[in-house]
């Protein structure tokens, strides 16, 4: 039977898929788009994880675009009172059967704007409400925890920013070649990391299983992956308190609030705001008794060490580290983590049905 585990390795290959296909599965966008010179901003909706990807990937879409980049809960979205009629509207979900979302899809279509739907499933309620899916290629993901689909999800975003900064002129074709280029460098490391993870793991279970909870910390786009780190924690063996904060909001009001049982954990490439990851695990460690920095510079032998290959596709190889923690949490209090096939009932079964239509 396929694990979870299976799932986050599989991040790797869906992930190469989706870079080897990127220019095929835009060209539909092109002719959505017609005039990408025209675009004036993109507004990105999601719940959940997808909310989580599409954050993790702000920065990179402006950037990469020069467009003005928003991403919206759908609540927050149907509150909005103004709709820039020249803005690409991208509506994220992975089952596509959220129904607030398909709603704010046919208001905007209502309105006249160019609606595309990342979804999984082609055949979906908001892939078909939209002017255009674009598949985040994982054809089914056995487990309601989204491991391989949160990755599939963003790199898709990233593509279809690429993309568009290629149409529009941002990028020229050897910056956008450079861009996939240094994807693939995240792609061919995701496989050392998951295998660092469990080593690392292995080596502090029993300290990490007693925790009350786990206070995760990123910066830039691993803010993004520390948010759903912390929602995989929650979601996955369901006991332990966990909350994704930035690397430097992180530092003012939350640490009134920890006490022993409870960690940091430092996502941190090495480069960006390494003075606060320094200092706040430093602080984890002598005060709380514990904590941890993800990355390529440890602090102690305690630390989750790895090599940072890429430069613009970092998430995807600091996600792996996070998800196993998840997992792993999970087996060790034998808590099952079965797919939606075999799963045995939970209350979250009927909170899924409050957000289908």
């Amino acid at each position: 039977m396929t694990t979870m585990l299976d799932c986050i390795r599989q991040s790797a290959v869906t992930g190469k898929v989706i870079l080897d296909n990127a220019r095929k599965n835009t060209d539909a966008l092109v002719e959505l788009v017609k005039d990408a010179k025209k675009l004036e901003a993109i507004e990105v909706i999601g719940s959940g994880s997808s909310y989580n990807a599409s954050f993790t990937e702000v920065a990179f879409m402006e950037k990469v675009t020069g467009l003005p980049t928003h991403v919206y809960h759908p609540n927050a979205f149907a509150r909005k009172t103004v709709y820039n009629p020249n803005a690409l509207y991208i509506f994220v979900s992975q089952s596509g059967t959220s129904s607030l979302v398909k709603q704010q899809v046919l208001k905007i279509n209502e309105l006249g704007g160019c609606t595309v739907a990342v979804t999984d499933d082609r055949t979906s309620p908001i892939a078909t409400a939209c002017k255009l899916n674009v598949s985040i290629e994982v054809n089914g993901e056995p487990f309601g925890y989204r491991t391989v689909g949160f990755c599939s999800t963003f790199m898709t975003l990233k593509v279809i920013a690429l993309r568009i900064g290629l149409e529009n002129g941002n990028l020229t074709e050897e910056q956008y070649s450079g861009y996939l280029a240094d994807g693939y460098k995240a792609i061919e490391n995701h496989p050392a990391v998951v295998e660092a993870g469990l080593k690392w793991f292995e080596a502090n279970k029993d300290v990490l299983k007693g925790l009350r909870s786990v206070m995760y910390y990123g910066g830039g786009e691993l803010h993004g992956i520390a948010i759903e780190g912390a929602l995989k924690l929650l979601e996955t063996p369901k006991l332990y308190l966990s909350f994704g904060w930035e690397a430097e909001d992180g530092i003012h009001g939350p640490v009134y609030g920890f006490n022993k049982g409870d960690t940091i954990i430092f996502l941190n490439d090495g480069v960006q705001d390494r003075q606060y990851a320094e200092a706040m695990v430093k602080f984890s460690k002598n005060e709380l008794g514990v904590g941890y920095m993800f990355g390529p510079k440890p602090v102690d032998d305690k630390d989750l060490c790895f090599e940072v290959k890429s430069e613009n596709f970092k998430e995807l190889e600091f996600s792996p580290a996070v998800q196993i923690i998840a997992y792993e949490m999970a087996v060790i209090n034998d808590v099952p983590v079965l797919d939606m096939a075999h799963r045995v009932p939970h209350v979250s079964g009927s909170y899924f049905q409050t957000h289908q239509g």
